[in-house]
């Protein structure tokens, strides 16, 4: 069964420094990580994080969103599942993590779901995210892999460099330092793409990330290739895909550049 519960971080912290708020964020952020992995090990499934802006779309653009932490609205959410054998123990480690979460102040709330409805509605706020972007606007999608003690400060730049022109969200699998960065905007604009790109890639490189995690480079992003492997080793690729793929049939033009490489 999930458990999603909340970073400690109201409102007193949206009029103070960013950098403080972040470094809070992510200091605690990766000791419930840390805990998470100690006291629930092997059943451990899923460590999911979305920001508040990700809650707030989903909310309110998503029929059958609901908030099981409606009291207040915190800046960050994690959903977190274990997938055990023994259900009733299962359980017990989840209260007692959560318990002992709540009173070490690393968070300050959180929902147990009681049955497999619960656990749907839980998903579904961090599932229907893409959904609920995909409704408002225009959305910019990407699929980064970022040091975890590093990954929400581009959302931060992000929101920085576009202002109010764009709804900058933040949200993925923590556990292995994926970030989905998606920005929103009311229409695709070339403004808006220009200052997006190239600094999003050339960030993720400056910070030893990938610009592809999950869903890869595909056809899209193949020439930005060089922002996460280099000349040599794109080369080197080329060549083992040309050997095992003379006549170029399998999976063409993806992942690697579309251009030739001197």
């Amino acid at each position: 069964m999930p458990i999603l519960i909340c970073i400690p971080f109201v409102c007193e912290f949206e009029t103070g420094i960013h950098l403080t708020r972040l470094f809070l964020f992510l200091f605690c952020i990766q000791k419930l990580l840390q805990e998470a992995k100690r006291k629930l090990g092997e059943i451990l499934s899923a460590f999911e994080f979305l920001d508040s802006n990700a809650m707030n779309l989903v909310l309110n653009h998503l029929e059958g969103a609901r908030n099981p932490l409606p009291t207040s609205l915190h800046n960050f959410y994690v959903l977190i599942e274990t997938t055990g054998s023994d259900e009733s123990s299962d359980k017990q480690k989840l209260e007692a993590f959560l318990l002992g979460s709540m009173e070490n102040e690393l968070i300050s709330d959180g929902a147990l779901a009681q049955d497999i409805n619960q656990a749907s509605s839980f998903w579904l706020l961090r599932e229907g995210i893409p959904e609920a972007l995909m409704r408002v606007g225009a959305v910019y999608k990407y699929d980064l892999s970022i040091p975890v003690e590093k990954m929400y400060n581009l959302v931060e730049e992000m929101r920085s460099i576009l202002g109010n022109d764009a709804n900058v969200v933040g949200y993925g699998h923590l556990g292995d330092g994926n970030l989905h960065l998606n920005i929103s905007t009311p229409q695709y604009d070339d403004k808006i793409l220009s200052q997006i790109e190239p600094f999003v890639y050339e960030w993720t490189s400056k910070h030893h990330g990938s610009i592809s995690a999950e869903h890869g480079l595909g056809l899209m992003k193949a020439n930005k290739i060089f922002y996460s492997k280099s000349p040599e080793t794109v080369i080197l690729m080329a060549s083992i895909k040309k050997l095992m793929d003379p006549n170029h049939i399998l999976n063409p033009y993806k992942v690697l550049p579309h251009s030739p490489i001197s």
